[in-house]
């Protein structure tokens, strides 16, 4: 295999993400890598953070953030999305956008993040794995401030592979049904904390706003439908923003790896239930419906001191 040239895309500013949408929209991409074919590596870089604190108040109301100088965990994720979407939706990268999915992502925040210092970001993508259910890609982006890396992001999109006829079925149910300790159940149910939140109606409309991810299976009902969900479902990133705000503040202190398995979509309006026990260096957690059944997302929060 010869050596591949890579793309780099250099911004002063973040690229306008509304002038992008209308090519992704219409690409006419493969739903996978072609036979043969490779993703190249694509970099991309943001030379200057600019953080708008007006912007970073309506996010940290909407994931239910404490507001401050310091930034919530998840947030150089919308810092950095413009980048993400340039670099997925570039002709170098073979795979259409629309219909990659959000199965994995894993945060790794070294120190507090100010607000107020200096900043860039950088982001790359190269190459695919195959899996059981299509193909997996890996888009890491770091918020780097001095020359140093103080914050890190793997997110994991997997392309679909059509399931040949009369296997959906199966396919379906190994995505794990909540059940075993490794798809997220304590250990002891008597040393679990429980807190709840609602995923209200709109919301979608109003984080896609905010986070730039205008993806129509999360604006409207009707959006929804035309991509054959019932319903609009919640931004992946909102829940993971979301549950990491009901952990305690000394959890992120002196850095910390967030770890997600997204599962099975949230529906708005939905009331759902945070789960969460102590495993070593951190803690264990479960996202589920109200009824503590449905799994929409399973993780960890490990300290790295």
């Amino acid at each position: 295999m010869g050596m591949q040239a890579k793309h780099s895309l250099d911004f002063a500013r973040a690229p306008a993400i509304w002038s992008m949408y209308p090519k992704i929209m219409v690409s006419r991409k493969p739903a996978l890598v072609p036979e043969g074919g490779e993703v190249p590596r694509i970099e991309s870089r943001l030379t200057k953070v600019v953080i708008d604190r007006k912007h970073l108040a309506s996010y940290s109301e909407i994931c239910g953030a404490a507001t401050g100088g310091t930034l919530p965990i998840a947030y150089p994720h919308i810092l950095a999305f413009p980048l993400h979407l340039a670099m997925l939706g570039a002709e170098a990268f073979p795979v259409k956008l629309f219909g990659l999915v959000h199965v994995h992502n894993r945060i790794a925040m070294r120190q507090p993040l100010s607000a107020d210092e200096p900043a860039e970001i950088r982001a790359w993508i190269e190459g695919h794995r195959d899996s059981e259910r299509g193909q997996e890609f890996d888009l890491h982006t770091e918020y780097v401030v001095g020359g140093e890396a103080i914050w890190d992001e793997t997110c994991t999109f997997l392309a679909r592979r059509r399931a040949p006829p009369g296997e959906g079925a199966r396919t379906t149910q190994s995505r794990g049904d909540g059940s075993s300790s490794a798809s997220g159940s304590p250990p002891d149910a008597t040393a679990m904390k429980s807190s709840s939140f609602r995923a209200p109606a709109g919301l979608g409309r109003r984080y896609g706003f905010i986070s730039g991810d205008v993806n129509p299976i999360h604006m409207s009902d009707l959006s929804a439908r035309a991509f054959g969900f019932p319903r609009a479902i919640a931004h992946g990133m909102w829940s993971l923003a979301r549950l990491a705000s009901d952990f305690e503040p000394e959890q992120f202190d002196g850095g910390c790896e967030l770890t997600v398995t997204f599962k099975l979509p949230v529906y708005m309006p939905a009331w759902l239930m945070l789960q969460r026990w102590t495993i070593e260096n951190g803690s264990g957690f479960a996202l589920r419906d109200a009824q503590g059944e449905k799994p929409h997302i399973t993780g960890t929060l490990k300290s790295l001191r």
